[in-house]
């Protein structure tokens, strides 16, 4: 029976009865072929083009070992060719160790003549395997915890869990986060004092540098002091209260909660169920005239401060002022000067 060679590293098998007397020598041959596909280390230089790795049965060569150191000079992205194993396509499945030590800062790829292969970042180290059609990246997961002593530089990072870091995370490019972010130390960089110095405007107003002149949003919620030269909402001012003219008989609105109605003709109604409690609506009788505020249908107006239950219509008085507080929608207090 004659000698054949594994598939995948190409490692004579002696047939039954051959090399009589030479067998030692084979033998010694193979165990120093395992040790260069256990721990051989080989240096492939590249030259702006597709490097084959050379493949021989029986002896030494480029495709066996285990590191692929590999330089020389690219000016693009070209591809290692690891060869078939003996069996032509499908087969001289291979694990390897390949340093991209180019220069010109270009990736090279890694794979059989065809198939998917692996691209390697100049400058980067990766582990890869080949299954006699396809080239896989060896390290695409961790089984436990996974420790980075020094730094940590990626292309992009993906976490659908928590994601803790103890020391400092330096991050050059733009960061996402579609939950709550939890910063308990420092956050400094370049980046951010830029940021900073000169912030982007917030609810479409433009700022000044170092400050927000101007915080537009439906709510805002500080645990401390919030201060400026002005503090509005979507009536005005808070410290002002906006007064609305009217020069003929008025129904209050919903929008009126908070501000001042002028009224010189016609008088005002308060109307039920169109303000919430807690709103608050003031009356100024702005003419020389009485001005009578009428209690809606469906309204109970009660009159502050009277010795027994007093509800319906009110006057006010020439240049008096009044104030209802809602208690519901359906209830209200008036109290003021000039109110009878």
């Amino acid at each position: 029976m004659a000698s054949t060679y594994t598939s995948s590293l190409q490692i004579q098998q002696i047939g039954n009865g051959e090399q009589s007397g030479t067998w030692g020598t084979t033998t010694n041959t193979n165990m120093a072929l395992v040790d260069q596909a256990v721990a051989g280390a080989v240096t492939i230089t590249m030259s702006n083009a597709n490097r084959t790795l050379t493949q021989t049965n029986g002896t030494s060569d480029e495709a066996r070992n285990m590191v692929l150191e590999v330089v020389g000079t690219n000016s693009g992205v070209y591809q290692i060719i690891v060869p078939y194993g003996t069996g032509g396509a499908g087969t001289g499945s291979k694990m390897y160790l390949v340093s991209n030590n180019t220069t010109g800062g270009y990736a090279i790829t890694i794979g059989y003549a065809s198939g998917s292969t692996v691209s390697i970042p100049n400058g980067y180290i990766a582990t890869v395997f080949g299954d006699g059609t396809n080239f896989f990246s060896a390290n695409t997961t961790s089984a436990g915890a996974f420790n980075v002593n020094g730094t940590l530089t990626a292309s992009g990072v993906a976490d659908v869990g928590n994601m803790s870091v103890g020391g400092t995370l330096g991050v050059t490019g733009a960061s996402t986060f579609t939950g709550a972010a939890a910063l308990n130390g420092t956050v400094s960089g370049t980046g951010i004092a830029a940021y900073m110095a000169s912030p982007p405007a917030i609810g479409g107003t433009a700022a000044a540098a170092g400050t927000f002149t101007t915080v537009s949003a439906s709510s805002v919620s500080a645990s401390g002091a919030v201060s400026g030269a002005s503090v509005s909402d979507t009536i005005g001012n808070v410290r002002n209260i906006p007064i609305e003219a009217k020069s003929t008989a008025y129904v209050l609105q919903a929008s009126d909660n908070g501000q001042c109605i002028s009224i010189t003709t016609g008088g005002v109604t308060v109307p039920a169920s169109v303000f919430a409690a807690n709103n608050v609506v003031t009356i100024y009788n702005n003419s020389g005239s009485t001005q009578v505020i009428t209690q809606g249908s469906g309204l109970t107006l009660q009159f502050a401060g009277q010795p027994t239950s007093t509800t319906g219509n009110r006057n006010l008085s020439l240049y008096g002022i009044a104030t209802v507080l809602f208690l519901s929608p359906t209830s209200a207090v008036i109290t003021g000067a000039g109110l009878y």
